[in-house]
């Protein structure tokens, strides 16, 4: 009798655990993410044990959330492009998923971080046109120069054709979907969160970021994220993020090219415990190449060329799991023939940034950053005779200028299907164009103009998944721009005259709305509204600049530039996303526009000034695609079209209307090919095409730029341990094109020549794997 109570016991109590493990509840929430950290939205993360089932989906920041009454059993994860996983629990609040992807180069095409939305995103889920360039394919591109690996980027163009290894800097600037106009750039160009562009002209020294430090490249065209960047983001916005080292590691690159072109690029870094460091440097050199062609060449002919040196230190610290503290800085100089004896540019350029990252749950995500820059800029101007066998030295300037600026952000989930940003931003800029002018190669007096120009800006955003199938982005930022102590010293034969110029400024509300909609598994609509605004800079207010015989002056009077803008577009996955096309229609307003508009076109030299037009259209499409044929081949291409003219400008007497012109510098057509082939037994392979549609040169659209196509090619082989040797050619079949048209009065106009073919042969070697 009492072995029986005692097994009626024994099993009541069974029973009884049983049911309470399967009746007390367990919260358990986490983050699904692939390998580099970026979060992976729409994964289905499903609990089972026996016939029990619970499931849940990741949003849009990658947090899952499941009630589980339970005592143990199986996590399954799944999501499109990665493969399943499964494992076991064991009662954990909190879980870290990581999810491979099921192709090798979905890792660096599909699932990676976009800053479109000043916040790691899944590039599937946001509703910005975005590209993003991965360290494989900055690795596997012919192109040399930073900037002729965005020109693979359909819509992307600097102010002139001309490659960053030989062209003036100031014309530099970049222009996307045919918003700019002048060579000041109309897209923001980041390092880590840090402005490149340079502060006082407005344009980019692309040569200022270590190659070999890049981790990958975002470009996000049009002007859907002015409100989060401000002034500068009108066209787009491009960043380059940098490296950050987890363990020692040494990433070095060495070739030797045609025009005599040598390079090198180092990054090296470490970790130390909670310490971190790295160090880079760039070297470049190139003999270039005589722009005017033979038939037109005089003796003032001479190579356009550069060289330029840059080193960078960066040292931070970890502070437990949740913070980090950075200091970088860098040195950069650089020189420049500008395609005649006499034309010339040197600078000189230090800068430093440090930073703070803080994020838990309960704050979420703090981020601030102080940064600053000191430059020297000098350059020489020259005019030359028609016969192109003198020139006389018209213009030299010195042109000093100091920035200083800071930025905060908060950002942090707010429920299940909601976060929040808010941040705001300043920047101090000092600056002046010194100025000893020459005529017939006589002193002719001096000149000093410029003034400080200051901006402030506020900015919030809120990210809403509105149900499995719609996502919301609405953003709004509020700028104060502000250009004080103006002023022009005039000092010749008449006397000393010293101009004042009132200190004004004024305020832009960029608000945004965007949405994406997934319509089935692989297909999706995309659509934003939004405003813009550019101030104008220092370079564009109080300096003057010649190309060729046309000398362009400054002006004191030029206001800000504001867009309306929009955009929308359909995005289709096929084949388990190894097709993705994309197509995005584009709509931008741009009033007061600033533009080079020709005042004597008769005169010598010919007179320019920059002025605000009444206003200027751009309309076009965006055409994406790419086809990974497996984890070794893919081809991928692009395709824009832009429409950009100015649509309203009032006529004087000396300049005719340009209404219906097209904007100068903007193509109508741009087309980008590309076949990939990776096998690191046996070569990597990378062939480009690049198609360029014709432009004009000027704002009366009376210098024609004709069309051409250009193919490189890339071919690499591992060696083993860390050794690569590579091949690469930039226009390889070296075609001929103009890049510039120089008028000249009564005359037929002096043209400059696009680079021709360059053909470099390299080393590359890398300590520990990326």
């Amino acid at each position: 009798m009492n072995s029986r109570i005692v097994a009626f016991i024994f099993a009541a109590s069974l029973g009884f655990a049983a049911s309470s493990a399967h009746g007390q509840t367990s919260l358990v929430t986490g983050v699904v993410e692939d390998p580099s950290g970026a979060v992976i939205t729409g994964a289905r993360v499903e609990f089972t044990a026996g016939n029990y089932r619970r499931a849940a989906q990741s949003n849009t920041v990658g947090q899952f959330r499941l009630e589980i009454s339970a005592a143990s059993g199986m996590i399954s994860v799944r999501a499109v492009g990665f493969l399943p996983l499964q494992r076991p629990w064991n009662r954990e609040s909190q879980l870290e998923i990581v999810l491979h992807p099921q192709f090798e180069s979905d890792y660096t095409s599909q699932h990676v971080l976009v800053t479109a939305n000043r916040i790691n995103t899944a590039l599937e889920d946001s509703p910005a046109d975005s590209v993003t360039i991965s360290d494989d394919d900055l690795a596997a591109t012919p192109a040399l120069a930073l900037d002729d690996v965005l020109r693979d980027v359909p819509g992307f163009t600097l102010f002139r054709r001309s490659s960053s290894r030989t062209a003036n800097p100031g014309t530099q600037g970049v222009s996307m979907r045919g918003v700019g106009a002048s060579g000041a750039s109309r897209a923001l160009v980041l390092v880590d969160d840090i402005p490149l562009n340079d502060p006082f002209g407005g344009w980019v020294y692309w040569d200022r970021v270590v190659r070999q430090s890049i981790n990958d490249v975002e470009v996000v065209r049009g002007g859907a994220d002015a409100s989060l960047y401000g002034s500068t983001a009108m066209g787009g916005v491009i960043q380059f993020r940098a490296r950050t080292p987890q363990q020692t590691t040494i990433s070095a690159e060495s070739s030797w090219g045609s025009e005599n072109t040598p390079e090198s690029s180092l990054w090296a870094g470490t970790r130390l415990g909670a310490w971190f460091g790295s160090a880079a440097a760039d070297l470049f050199r190139t003999n270039g190449y005589i722009p005017v062609p033979d038939a037109q060449r005089g003796a003032v002919d001479a190579p356009a060329n550069s060289t330029h040196e840059l080193t960078a230190l960066e040292l931070g610290r970890h502070f437990g799991a949740f913070s980090r503290w950075f200091a970088r800085g860098s040195f950069f100089n650089e020189d420049r023939h500008n395609g005649t004896v006499i034309q010339l540019n040197h600078t000189q350029l230090a800068d430093f940034a440090t930073g703070w990252n803080y994020e838990t749950k309960s704050v979420g995500a703090i981020s601030a950053r102080l940064f600053g820059l000191f430059e020297s800029y000098y350059q020489t101007f020259s005019a030359v005779a028609a016969n192109r066998d003198t020139e006389t030295l018209t213009d030299q300037q010195t042109v000093p200028s100091q920035a200083l600026g800071g930025s905060g952000q908060w950002s942090r989930p707010v429920g299940r299907m909601q976060t929040l940003v808010a941040g705001f931003e300043m920047r101090s800029v000092h600056g002046s164009s010194d100025e000893n002018l020459f005529k017939l190669g006589l002193p002719n007096g001096n000149t000093l103009s410029g003034g400080q120009e200051r901006t402030t800006r506020i900015f919030g955003e809120d990210l809403l998944q509105l149900g499995s199938h719609l996502i919301a982005n609405l953003s709004v930022g509020y700028d104060h721009w502000s250009d004080i102590n103006a002023r022009l010293l005039a000092i010749n034969s008449g006397g000393t005259t010293l101009t004042l110029y009132p200190d004004r400024g004024s305020d832009a509300l960029n608000p945004r709305a965007s949405l994406l909609y997934r319509l089935r598994h692989g297909t999706s609509l995309t659509a934003s509204g939004y405003r813009a605004f550019r101030a104008p800079t220092l370079n564009e207010l109080y300096r003057n600049f010649r190309q060729g015989n046309t000398l362009t002056d400054g002006n004191p009077d030029l206001h800000a530039e504001r867009l309306t803008g929009v955009e929308s577009g359909i995005r289709q996955g096929l084949l388990s996303d190894r097709l993705n096309l994309r197509a995005t229609f584009f709509w931008n307003d741009i009033t007061d526009a600033i533009v080079n508009v020709t005042i004597n076109p008769t005169s010598t030299p010919v007179l320019a000034e920059k002025e605000n037009v009444a206003r200027t259209l751009s309309t076009g499409i965006d055409l994406d695609g790419e086809f990974r044929v497996s984890g070794a081949l893919q081809f991928s291409g692009g395709y824009q079209f832009a429409h950009a003219v100015v649509s309203s400008y009032a006529a004087n007497s000396s300049n005719p209307s340009i209404v219906g012109n097209w904007i100068p510098e903007v193509p109508h057509q741009q087309v980008t090919l590309q076949a990939r082939y990776v096998n690191p037994k046996i070569v990597t392979a990378n062939l480009q095409g690049t198609f360029v549609g014709q432009q004009f040169d000027n704002d009366q659209n009376t210098l024609l730029l004709k069309k051409f196509f250009t193919v490189d090619l890339y071919l690499g082989r591992s060696l083993g341990h860390g050794v690569e040797v590579f091949a690469a050619a930039e226009n390889m079949f070296n075609q001929r094109y103009y890049s510039a048209l120089s008028p000249v009065p009564n005359s037929a106009p002096v043209p400059s020549l696009g680079a021709p073919i360059l053909a470099r042969i390299g080393l590359r070697y890398q300590f520990s794997k990326r």
